[in-house]
């Protein structure tokens, strides 16, 4: 199932939106209220606490009050609920009201163990005491009144519940108000967000479109964010890549066709002479030959292709064994002595040194010799030489085939490595090389992180030169 961004956006608002209603409503009444209770209950009884030290500190019995200490304390009391919105009792050891701080005195004489049988059983009683002149919930706190440890009754205050959860739910009312705020806030920090995002990829998903029919030219607008900027600059390098990928592809068919075209039309001409009698019998074998170095040509060509194929599907796979590359160069150079000597090139082998041991995959170090030997004998002059060349520096043995050929234009050179590349020398003076042999030959000694480079002037020659790595005994 796809999800949409919107879709995400939406419900991420509604969630939070429910679970903050959820908890303000369910827990936060609850939270506040409780929070609210206890923090009166520590006044409460931090002031019972200093009303004992301060006025009932030579009580010795609450029942043996004078008429005077008990009007002065009735007045006191009575101040003190006016002012703290309280009501005050002197209880006696028994649990029986000896003061009211209200002028009804409608409490005074009852006992608070009748009102509630716990009431006395803590120094603070939350519920409901059974008597109409009380509210139907309470906060109660009660403080022992005693001298020299002896109990000589308590001092209860008492407040109503209603009020305080009434305060809670003003202050949660107004807490929603804030979170309303907020809310809204956030809703337009979201749409916003949404905005911000939604668009740009938007954006982007349109011009992967337009890449995807083959319309790389679109650039992408610039954007403030820095992922969003290095996913349309990695899309344009996929773009770009993508469409030399493309120019390649087209390129690639047609120097196939070409290449395939010219040595097919060659054997079908020669083959149809031959079997109409065009081409009398006596000289059959000449053109049979060219037909049979055509299909040879063919041969090559394609191998050629499939290797390329490999290297880019697989990557170059290197066999490393140590051999002798001056031997090796004699072995490669032997093989063009047929056609050296019908051109009449001399081939030299300049080595600073009899045997020189290397590092390296053998069949393929072999293969690129083979296509410098051929590239040089192909467009070497006739009665020129070709000079082969070893040296060692700094733990590197270095090749150079060096031939005094036609040479490759200045222009040309950056682009030798190119598949399927031939100069306009290189077409005038021969028509049978592929345009594979160079670049395959950069591929191997890449894949050995080894260097090849090429010096050339235009009708003197050619030198190429690579390195690789030798062998430490």
């Amino acid at each position: 199932m796809k999800v949409s961004i919107r879709f995400i956006y939406i419900n991420t608002y509604l969630l939070l939106m429910l679970a903050m209603f959820l908890l303000m409503h369910f827990l936060g009444v609850r939270l506040v209220s409780g929070f609210m209770i206890s923090d009166r209950q520590a006044a409460l009884y931090e002031e019972a606490s200093s009303l004992s030290k301060r006025y009932f500190f030579n009580v010795k019995s609450i029942n043996e009050f004078d008429d005077h200490t008990e009007y002065s304390l009735r007045e006191r009391l009575s101040s003190l609920q006016t002012m703290s919105h309280a009501r005050y009792f002197l209880v006696d050891t028994t649990g029986r009201i000896s003061v009211d701080s209200t002028n009804s005195r409608s409490l005074e004489g009852q006992n608070f163990n009748d009102l509630n049988p716990t009431f006395l059983d803590n120094d603070t009683y939350i519920g409901h005491l059974k008597s109409a002149s009380l509210p139907a919930e309470t906060l109660s706190v009660i403080y022992p009144l005693s001298e020299d440890n002896d109990l000589n009754g308590y001092l209860v205050i008492i407040t109503s519940l209603k009020e305080l959860r009434s305060d809670a739910r003003h202050l949660i009312h107004r807490l929603n108000i804030c979170f309303t705020l907020f809310f809204l806030i956030l809703l337009v920090i979201m749409v916003q967000l949404y905005c911000l995002t939604l668009h740009p990829i938007r954006q982007i998903l349109q011009t992967v479109r337009e890449y995807s029919k083959g319309h790389f030219h679109k650039n992408m607008e610039k954007l403030p964010f820095r992922e969003y900027s290095s996913l349309i600059t990695s899309l344009e390098s996929l773009a770009s890549f993508s469409q030399n990928a493309n120019a390649y592809q087209k390129d690639f068919v047609a120097n196939v066709s070409h290449d395939f075209r010219s040595p097919l039309t060659n054997i079908r001409g020669y083959v149809g002479a031959i079997l109409d009698g065009t081409i009398p019998s006596e000289i059959q074998e000449k053109y049979l030959k060219i037909v049979l170095m055509e299909t040879e040509r063919l041969t090559k060509l394609t191998e050629q292709l499939l290797e390329m194929n490999r290297y880019e599907n697989n990557g170059i796979i290197l066999n490393y064994t140590t051999f002798d590359i001056n031997e090796l160069i004699r072995n490669a150079a032997s093989s063009f002595e047929k056609r050296c000597t019908e051109k009449h090139i001399s081939v030299h082998l300049i080595f600073s040194a009899p045997s020189m041991f290397v590092d390296a995959d053998r069949d393929k170090i072999s293969q690129v010799i083979q296509n410098l030997i051929d590239n040089a004998v192909k467009f070497s002059s006739s009665d020129s030489s070709i000079e082969i060349q070893t040296t060692v520096q700094k733990g590197k043995v270095f090749v150079t085939v060096s031939d005094h050929g036609i040479g490759i234009p200045e222009e040309s050179l950056s682009h030798i490595w190119d598949r399927f590349y031939k100069t306009d020398v290189s077409r005038g003076k021969d028509k049978t090389g592929s345009g594979l042999g160079l670049a395959i030959t950069k591929e191997i000694i890449d894949a050995h992180h080894e260097y090849i480079h090429t010096t050339s002037i235009l009708g003197s020659g050619t030198d190429f030169s690579f390195s690789l790595t030798q062998h430490s005994s």
